[in-house]
């Protein structure tokens, strides 16, 4: 198998393990959320942190394509370079900034959803930075009626 597939094959792998303790932290209140992006770091190189990890795109029709922007912050000492960020679907769509976001400064990840099929809508997306925490997995959710 390519290095490529392998890559792609462990970080739905690595998804699919933690999506039950993205789906607990999805029941925060907003003010934790909110709580995150100011949190306190103790390392020292850089560190991502999202004010939330959940997408709720909320009901759709097939057709339908909606857009959200999920802002992150960089809590560490260093700057923050997203690597990449994959989606496990053809039919999500995602783009960021290649340019290296500074300590204390925010990025935006845009995630572009196109409604295909009826049903509900459980998708990830695998955000990979130079992060001391180098993995983080957005949950997306909703229906498509």
């Amino acid at each position: 198998m390519k290095t490529k597939q392998w890559i792609w094959i462990l970080t739905l792998l690595f998804g699919l393990g933690i999506s039950t303790a993205t789906a607990q932290s999805s029941k925060t209140s907003s003010s934790n959320q909110k709580a995150a992006t100011t949190q306190s770091y103790n390392g020292t190189g850089a560190e991502i942190s999202f004010a939330k990890k959940t997408i709720d795109y909320g009901t759709l029709h097939v057709g339908d394509v909606r857009v959200v922007e999920m802002v992150y912050t960089n809590i560490g000492k260093k700057p923050l370079i997203l690597d990449n960020v994959t989606t496990n679907c053809d039919c999500t769509e995602v783009d960021w900034s290649k340019k290296p976001v500074m300590p204390g400064k925010t990025g935006v990840i845009k995630v572009t959803y196109t409604a295909k099929n009826p049903g509900l809508i459980s998708k990830w997306v695998t955000v990979m930075s130079n992060a001391e925490t180098d993995r983080v997995v957005l949950k997306t959710t909703g229906e498509v009626k």
